[in-house]
C-alpha cells in the first residue's frame, strides 16, 4: 500500500509559525525600497489585502502593469527575496524539542483515526485489502520551509514498525518539496498562462520560466515534479492537509482528482469555522461546499463526480498533527 500525504501551509500555521501571506505582507510593506515598481506593488497590496489573499494568483493578475521583462524581474525578484528571508526567519521560531516524532508518524500512517466514525470504519476496511506486503508512506510538501525535514531529521526509509495484524512493515520513504525551499529552486507562480493577465508575456519564455510553475520546474531540471506525478499515480490513499486547494496548483488537483475513479480514497483535512454540535448540519454544508470546490478542479464529468464522489472525504477541524505537539 502506498500512502501519499500532501502538506500545505496549514501545517506550519498549526505549529504557531506566522507564515500566512497576510503576515508576510505586514512585514514586506514596512521595508523601504528605492525601486519605483516595488513601491507600487506594496501600495497595491496595502490598498486591498483581500485581493492578495492568494499571492500567486494576484501576481498573475498584477503582471498587466509591467511593460518589459526587466520591470517584471525587478519586482518579482524583490518580492521573492523578501518572502524567502521572512519565512527563513520565521522558521527559526520552530522548536523541534516540542515535537513528538512518534506521534507525527502515527498521523501519517493512520490519518483515518481522526475522521468521523463511519468514515474511519470505511477507510479501515479499505486498508484490509492491503494486509499483506510492505506499506510505504511519502510526504510531498507545498511549503518552502524545512519544518518537516527538521522533524524527521532529514532521514529517509525509516521503518515505522508493522501495520494491520503485524503482517507487514511500514516504511516512511521521506519528504520532498514540490515548490522548492527558501534558498533553493523556489517556485512562486501560477498554474498556466490563463492566469497571467499580461498577454504580452504569454510568449515570453523568460517570464514563463519564472512564474508558470510547470515551466519553472522544467527549467530547474530537478525531476521532483515527475516524481510527484509518479507518486500520485501509484498512491492507494491520498491525504491532503493544510492546503487551500488554490487555482495556482490546478495541474496537481486535477491529477489527484482523477484517482477517485479508481476507487482511491482522497482525504482532505481542512480548517473551517467551528460550529456548535447542536447545529451540526452547518458542518455538512461546509463539507459539501469544499467537496464541490475540489471536484471543480478535476476533469471529471458530472456523471463521474456523482459515481465516484463517495471516495472523497472532507474532514473539518480534526486534530491532525496536534498529537505530536508536546504539552508545555
Amino acid at each position: 500500500m502506498n500512502i501519499l500525504h500532501i502538506i500545505g501551509n496549514g501545517f506550519d500555521l498549526n505549529l504557531g509559525l506566522k507564515t500566512s501571506y497576510k503576515d508576510f505582507y505586514d512585514y514586506y510593506s514596512g521595508i523601504e525600497s528605492d525601486i519605483e515598481g516595488v513601491d507600487k506593488l506594496k501600495r497595491a497590496i496595502s490598498k486591498n489585502y483581500l485581493n492578495w489573499s492568494d499571492l500567486e494568483l494576484a501576481l498573475g493578475e498584477y503582471t498587466e502593469v509591467f511593460n518589459t521583462v526587466q520591470e517584471f524581474d525587478q519586482v518579482f525578484e524583490d518580492l521573492g527575496d523578501h518572502l524567502a528571508k521572512y519565512l527563513s526567519n520565521e522558521e527559526k521560531n520552530f522548536l523541534i524539542d516540542k515535537i513528538d516524532m512518534g506521534e507525527f508518524f502515527r498521523d501519517l500512517v493512520k490519518p483515518e483515526d481522526l475522521m468521523p466514525q463511519r468514515d474511519k470504519e470505511k477507510i479501515k476496511r479499505y486498508k484490509h485489502n492491503f494486509v499483506s506486503g510492505t506499506w510505504h508512506v511519502d510526504v510531498f510538501t507545498l511549503n518552502y520551509t524545512r519544518v518537516i525535514d527538521k522533524i524527521i531529521g532529514e532521514k529517509s526509509n525509516i521503518n515505522l514498525g508493522h501495520h494491520l495484524n503485524n503482517s507487514g512493515s511500514v516504511i516512511f520513504r521521506g519528504v520532498e518539496h514540490i515548490h522548492g525551499y527558501v534558498d533553493d529552486r523556489m517556485v512562486l507562480g501560477v498554474n498556466d498562462i490563463t492566469q497571467l493577465k499580461n498577454k504580452e508575456f504569454h510568449n515570453e519564455i523568460d517570464v514563463l520560466e519564472a512564474i508558470i510553475k510547470e515551466k519553472c520546474n522544467k527549467a530547474y531540471r530537478h525531476t521532483i515534479d515527475t516524481q510527484f506525478e509518479a507518486k500520485i499515480k501509484r498512491a492507494n490513499l491520498i491525504s491532503i492537509f493544510g492546503a487551500s486547494i488554490g487555482d495556482s496548483d490546478n495541474m496537481w488537483w486535477g491529477l489527484i482528482g482523477h484517482k477517485l475513479i479508481n476507487d482511491i480514497p482522497i482525504i482532505i483535512f481542512t480548517k473551517e469555522e467551528v460550529v456548535a454540535k447542536r447545529i451540526g448540519y452547518k458542518q455538512n454544508r461546509a463539507e459539501r461546499r469544499l467537496r464541490e470546490h475540489f471536484l471543480s478542479k478535476t476533469s471529471l464529468t458530472d456523471e463521474q463526480k456523482e459515481q465516484f464522489g463517495h471516495n472523497l472525504y472532507i474532514v473539518l477541524n480534526a486534530p491532525m498533527f496536534n498529537r505530536m505537539k508536546k504539552i508545555k
